[in-house]
């Protein structure tokens, strides 16, 4: 999978490498998640037994069409021109960089609530080549991102191997959006939180907040609040809870001088 992102070398300078690896992935998380739900819908309409059952044509495709019907299910009806099928059609397409830009602001577009400055255009104006790119959208197009059980999961533990991949490769700079798992990891099973507030002042990618979870088994009785100064982390860490199925409240902008959260009431404090 490193490979992946070694093949921008020389396109790409390495600390940037994350900038256009990531937003892949995320693409492919939305798309996937829709599409297991899409499934699951028609097996629904088809089955006697179930509330969804009909045999109406129209009745079934309004159902299918109906974005409640996936926000319900933390999906979102991905428009056709943001999928992963069409992506992968035009995946050799020398206008290819162009096209995954107007799939990140046609998504941003339909969901602004949720994905308001998440996904800016980058790929038209980088010095990425259209191959790579390509290749990309190859990698992630492989069959054992399909499966009904696992996939999504597959898909968030390499959003979190890549994110230490690239901490990794930068070093010291790395530090500023993630924290080692094994440290995160000794961080929450001091503090062993169960339920109630989290709040990280300085939450780089969200590492302490996604450990939290797991801590519990994920009972989803941990909320989770936190403030990171740089925007392309900031934006890290927003996908990287969206993609292991969390919300929170996530504020950009420096804690030290400008604190979002100064009346937050807090049942654990983590941070590096």
């Amino acid at each position: 999978l490193f490979q992946a992102a070694v093949a921008l070398r020389g396109a790409i300078e390495p600390p940037d490498y994350k900038r256009y690896v990531l937003p892949i992935i995320f693409l492919r998380f939305l798309s996937l998640r829709f599409e297991q739900r899409r499934a699951e819908l028609r097996r629904l309409i088809a089955e006697p037994t179930s509330d969804y059952h009909t045999t109406d044509d129209g009745i079934a495709a309004r159902i299918l069409a109906d974005p409640e019907e996936y926000r319900s299910a933390g999906a979102f009806a991905v428009p056709e021109r943001a999928s992963w099928d069409f992506l992968v059609a035009n995946a050799r397409s020398p206008e290819i960089k162009t096209i995954v830009d107007d799939a990140l602001e046609l998504l941003e577009r339909t969901y602004p609530a949720q994905l308001r400055g998440l996904l800016p255009r980058l790929y038209a104006g980088s010095n990425m080549e259209a191959e790579h790119l390509a290749g990309l959208i190859a990698l992630f197009s492989r069959d054992v991102f399909r499966q009904a059980h696992g996939g999504e999961d597959l898909l968030g533990r390499i959003y979190e191997y890549f994110i230490g991949e690239f901490a990794s490769s930068e070093g010291k700079r790395g530090g500023e959006y993630f924290t080692p798992g094994s440290i995160v990891q000794t961080l929450v099973a001091m503090l062993e939180p169960t339920r109630g507030v989290v709040y990280d002042p300085c939450c780089g990618s969200g590492g302490m907040f996604v450990q939290s979870d797991r801590f519990t088994h994920h009972n989803r009785e941990l909320s989770f609040y936190g403030q990171e100064s740089k925007e392309f982390t900031y934006r890290l860490c927003r996908m990287n809870l969206f993609i292991h199925g969390l919300d929170g409240s996530i504020r950009l902008g420096s804690s030290y001088d400008n604190d979002q959260h100064a009346t937050l009431k807090a049942d654990y404090i983590l941070a590096n």
